[in-house]
């Protein structure tokens, strides 16, 4: 495939873990239906099959309630319906410059 990516696409959390697991790092993407499917644990589920795989979480303006859970729990970023092409291609090339999210400080 041009520029050496390799999409792969899955139907389900366990065969995402399976394909991740053999990978030295990769770029997610998970629709917020996932999270409607198999909950919370579905981060750490691909975090543990692949450490250092990023994810992004796709939603719309209705399921905005993914993305702070999303992010407290180790996702790269949140993209919100419609994905505009420079949105998407901004945060990847921030992984793959190895520009890392700026977590939030938690107050005390």
């Amino acid at each position: 495939m041009k520029n050496n990516y390799h999409p792969l696409i899955t139907v389900d959390l366990e065969e995402l873990a399976k394909k991740t697991k053999r990978m030295h790092s990769s770029i997610v993407f998970v629709d917020y239906e996932v999270v409607n499917t198999y909950g919370a644990r579905m981060y750490s589920r691909i975090n543990v099959a692949c450490p250092s795989c990023d994810v992004i979480l796709l939603c719309d303006q209705a399921h905005r309630k993914f993305i702070k859970e999303a992010m407290e729990l180790g996702a790269y970023a949140s993209i919100l319906a419609p994905y505009e092409e420079w949105e998407v291609l901004t945060i990847i090339r921030n992984i793959l410059t190895g520009k890392k999210k700026k977590r939030p400080r938690k107050s005390r």
